[in-house]
């Protein structure tokens, strides 16, 4: 079930930042459904086999262009992720899950219209092409036909392109790629031959973009058209050799999703290439968005012509001014000589450094050398540590990349997103030139997608409601990136009408989230947004409100090892608070001891440590063991109960505490000793114990042991599941007897 979950949750966030004609991007969804079906079998649910099965088959049809609307997905994600809660509580799932079905135009399990069982059911969804030796001689003539049509087509391109590159304004040129292209879509969609078509009808989109006037043919787009025709002739040569030795396979296993993105790629790039320069004219005062807007209008109708000399025709900006920008645009492309390095090699030389850290680590607390009185021999060692720890710096910084083109990525969406909503929107960006790990980076881009869209849909208000309440009728919304401690900060801050506290509790009441008594702080009502289903909506848009996401966003933030906060004020605005660790390779650990084991809790969790008293030690019924922290009763847990390890500590005045955070939840951590902070380099526990609760990673600590890296949100789930954290059976709070006269 962990693993169904964990696929489940990589579904939801895809789904949730998915838009209409997303191609790459929804074949990242089928490949995760692919896998989730794999898992599915240990959820033994029929509804669940169902609607995986439903998904896909829609998926594909949405990729084929056979639908448009993305709104099933979300609704069958949403059911899915009923069911699995339902399972984990051991209850039965009541949810209605025929609408789901059929929304994705798929039969009940078992009803008279559906599969008769599950191997029909996947035989429908996967869309397996009928073998060649179940074919007739009229299909074999068809698919022979095809071939050879094909072939001539994809020639007449190739020939057409070198005419596009010595003219690439040429309409003429333009639609005589387009054509065959288009041909080769509509036969291989009739022939169900669904590779080539999705290649062919991602490349058609990017042609139809240049004869509409959106986009200019550079050299980018013709060598992306060039390789997409070599991945269509290798394709269709397949489907030849098929045909003569009766193979199944008629495509081949041409990687076509890594020839889409590059297409989807070359267009986006293509597209904004002219927003740049007016961006930075706007930055410098000399550029108004409507004006932008309209130049950008007017190239589309005159694609010969640059922006920047629209610009200066139509007398918006000067042409020193235009000049100016440009120059500024072309040093910001230039930088320091830069090498392209395969990522594999840049990864295992960060390996090899930390190898080599702990090494050295290891060789300057061998007892051995440490005996040894010979100060030349010291002085070698304190250099070799300085070196050591530069070539460390070096290697990971390596990794650290501007958030700059994430941020930029945003402004596209945002100037998207108003004319959605029908909202004006202003895009302000902070610290753009913060350094973060380049794995942190590709994580961080959904879940900042999918908060901008809370911000735009839910927080800003409408011009007329803005202007109304007195403010500007344009809303203002900032990405700041910042470092604090050992971690990056990014916040996303709208001017809206901020978070109504009185609509977000009668919500969670209403659903059942909290008790209609709970009394709770404005952080954690704020936090109730993150619930599984949580959404104060009150109608669906294409934006957002169809309460998928938010718990995702959190989920997938909490796996790097980071955090989200909200602060918001009514009629002012809302923040959105996302602190994430500068790396996943190296964290700031305080290493521990319980008996003879090491661990290493994250200092980023830990509030405090102490060493109790007999009375700062408490039962309470229902909740086990607690301990006063700063004038608070906290839960205890005992690492070496939870671990099955044998500690030294019988009491909890025989030891330490160590004060730990997540999610606003503090736990008290008995432990034995405290061995002091290190940068710790993470190893992987392997594909065998990865997803063992409580544990993170391992570590080689200096004196050569081995140490596991606490999960503190793992843990405390953990402790609670196993309820090795109670232990007290009278019902109000108190100390035992034992405790009071020898515990000190």
């Amino acid at each position: 079930m962990e693993q169904v979950k964990a696929e489940l949750e990589k579904i939801a966030l895809r789904v949730v930042t998915l838009e209409a004609g997303d191609i790459p991007a929804m074949g990242e969804v089928l490949n995760a459904l692919s896998s989730l079906e794999k898992e599915s079998s240990s959820v033994a649910n029929d509804a669940f086999s169902a609607i995986v099965l439903g998904l896909k088959d829609y998926t594909e049809r949405l990729i084929l262009d056979q639908e448009t609307d993305i709104t099933p997905l979300e609704n069958a994600v949403t059911a899915l992720q009923e069911i699995c809660r339902a399972l984990e509580h051991q209850e039965v799932y009541k949810g209605d899950v025929e609408p789901v079905l059929a929304m994705l135009g798929v039969a009940p399990p078992g009803g008279e219209d559906g599969p008769s069982d599950t191997t029909a059911s996947q035989e429908a969804a996967s869309g397996s092409q009928e073998p060649i030796r179940a074919m007739t001689e009229e299909d074999i003539q068809i698919l022979g036909d095809f071939v050879v049509e094909s072939i001539e087509n994809l020639e007449t391109i190739e020939v057409k392109l070198v005419d596009l590159e010595e003219n690439p304004g040429d309409q003429e040129t333009i639609n005589a790629i387009f054509r065959p292209f288009h041909t080769i879509k509509g036969v291989s969609g009739f022939l169900n031959l669904k590779r080539i078509n999705r290649l062919s009808h991602s490349t058609e989109n990017l042609l139809d973009s240049a004869r509409q006037g959106e986009l200019k043919i550079n050299d980018a787009v013709v060598d992306t058209i060039l390789t997409s025709v070599d991945g269509l002739k290798q394709m269709v040569n397949n489907v030849e050799a098929a045909l003569s030795t009766g193979d199944t396979n008629l495509e081949g296993d041409t990687d076509v999703d890594a020839i889409i993105a590059k297409v989807e790629a070359a267009k986006k790039a293509a597209l904004e290439e002219n927003v740049p320069l007016g961006e930075r004219l706007i930055e410098k005062g000399k550029l108004k968005d409507e004006q932008l807007e309209q130049g950008l209008l007017k190239q589309k109708n005159t694609p010969q012509k640059k922006i920047g000399t629209i610009f200066i025709e139509d007398k918006v900006v000067a042409s020193k001014e235009v000049i100016s920008a440009l120059r500024d645009q072309k040093r910001a492309g230039i930088s320091d000589i830069q090498v392209k390095v395969d990522i594999k090699k840049l990864d295992n030389l960060i390996d090899l450094t930390g190898e080599l850290v702990i090494s050295q680590s290891m060789l300057r607390q061998n007892g051995h050398i440490q005996s040894i009185n010979d100060q030349q021999l010291h002085q070698n060692f304190s250099q070799l540590n300085q070196i050591v720890s530069s070539l460390q710096k070096t290697t990971m910084s390596m990794r650290m990349v501007p958030i700059k083109a994430t941020f930029q990525k945003m402004v596209r969406l945002v100037r998207d997103l108003a004319r959605n909503t029908g909202k004006k929107v202003s895009l302000e960006m902070f610290g753009e030139e913060t350094e973060i790990d380049r794995n942190v980076v590709d994580e961080l881009y959904e879940p900042m997608v999918h908060m901008i869209r809370n911000s735009i849909d839910h927080g800003l208000e409408s011009p007329q409601e803005r202007a109304a309440a007195g403010k500007n009728e344009k809303g203002t919304v900032q990405l700041r990136a910042y470092h604090k401690g050992g971690n990056i900060v990014i916040e996303i801050q709208d001017d809206g009408k901020g978070l109504n506290k009185e609509r977000i509790l009668e919500k969670a009441i209403g659903s059942g989230l909290i008790d209609k008594d709970a009394q709770l702080t404005e952080s954690e009502i704020f936090q109730l947004i993150f619930r599984p289903g949580f959404s104060t909506a009150k109608k669906i848009t294409d934006v957002s409100g169809r309460g998928v996401g938010m718990d995702v966003v959190k989920k997938g933030i909490e796996k790097l090892q980071g955090r989200v906060d909200v602060s918001s004020a009514q009629g002012k605005g809302t923040t959105v608070i996302i602190s994430l660790p500068l790396t996943l390779a190296i964290i700031e650990g305080m290493v521990v001891r319980v008996g003879l084991e090491r661990y290493i809790v994250p200092t980023m969790a830990i509030l405090e440590s102490f060493k109790p008293k007999g009375d700062d030690y408490f039962t309470v019924k229902g909740k086990g063991e607690m301990v006063m922290a700063r004038g608070n009763l906290i839960p205890l847990i005992r690492l070496d109960q939870l671990f099955g390890v044998k500690g030294d500590s019988k009491e909890p005045w025989d030891g330490l505490v160590v004060v730990v955070e997540n999610k606003e939840e503090q736990r008290g951590l008995l432990l034995d000793e405290l061995l002091g902070q290190e940068e710790i380099v993470i190893k992987s526990l392997g594909e065998a114990l990865k997803h063992t609760k409580g544990l993170a990673g391992g570590a080689i600590l200096g004196d050569g042991r081995v140490g596991l890296i606490l999960d503190i949100g793992g843990l405390f789930e953990l402790a609670e599941k196993q309820s090795l954290a109670g232990r007290g059976k009278d019902e109000a709070v108190q100390r035992p007897a034992a405790d009071q006269d020898g515990g000190q």
